[in-house]
């Protein structure tokens, strides 16, 4: 197959280099930054980059991975220049807003979203590894593609060395997000706005570590899935609210014995699901 990948940033040049490295398809690519795309071909990272139309005309499947605003604007825009009967999809971190809208589109095309559930915390081309989605987790929302198309993007999802996919709604997938991803960020975004942060060299170990790692963000992108995803993550931050006001009134009140009780019922969580 002939698939295109657009925008070459950590995500969509990692998943062109891992179609490269795992897989016989033919991968064009195409970038907003001239000199990114030129980099990857002479990189090896894509085998071909071209005029925008062109390369929507030919791939059999197209992965779009622009920040969330754009995706819709851009699908409909160029709805008459992907192959009839092609698949496309995307990479972005929620679902419901991008696929409930495109659903509702008559397309000569499949739309089906996506979310490839692997990260760092630098960004761009040059952070991108064609090993970033090795025992990654794949998940796909179709709505109203066919059970062939999604079967076929899972298939190659797995080629590309994804360990596990998932097959779910929208608005399951958002909601989970909230959970895994989202409301991390926030809570880490959170711990480092303390005024004590500067100090930590010399205090801090694995657990300053463990807890701010994902606070190195990209305000721009995370804003926008912050806000497309908001009432999924407004009940998670109202509960994570809840779970801190407990303890802090049990630290006020001297409280030992409800301190176990949370830690324990926590620690036993933990240790059940992982």
């Amino acid at each position: 197959m002939k698939i295109l990948v657009l925008g070459l940033g950590l995500i969509g040049a990692s998943i062109a280099k891992a179609l490269k490295k795992n897989t016989n398809h033919y991968v064009l690519g195409w970038n907003r930054t001239k000199s990114v795309t030129e980099k990857a071909l002479a990189d090896g990272a894509i085998d071909e980059t071209g005029k925008l139309d062109e390369l929507l005309s030919q791939a059999d499947i197209t992965f779009i991975n622009f920040y969330p605003d754009a995706i819709v604007p851009f699908v409909i825009e160029n709805r008459d220049k992907f192959k009839k009967g092609s698949i496309v999809t995307d990479s972005c971190g929620i679902k419901s807003k991008i696929c409930r809208t495109l659903e509702k589109e008559n397309f000569d095309f499949s739309y089906i979203g996506a979310h490839p559930m692997a990260g760092r915390e630098v960004s761009g081309y040059d952070a991108s590894l064609a090993t970033l989605f090795d025992n990654a987790s794949f998940i796909c929302t179709p709505t109203n593609a066919k059970k062939s198309e999604t079967d076929t993007l899972v298939e190659l999802a797995k080629e590309m060395g994804f360990k596990r996919t998932v097959v779910t709604t929208p608005e399951h997938h958002d909601e989970m997000i909230a959970f895994t991803s989202q409301i991390a960020h926030v809570l880490a975004c959170s711990y480092v706005l303390s005024p004590l942060a500067p100090y930590h060299p010399g205090f801090s170990a694995g657990s300053y570590r463990d807890v701010s790692r994902v606070a190195r963000i990209n305000g721009e992108m995370w804003s926008e899935l912050f806000i497309s995803n908001k009432e999924p993550l407004i009940k998670e931050i109202d509960d994570l609210v809840l779970n801190l006001e407990r303890f802090k009134e049990a630290i006020k009140e001297e409280d030992g014995k409800g301190l176990i009780e949370l830690m324990s019922k926590a620690n036993k969580i933990k240790e059940e699901i992982g």
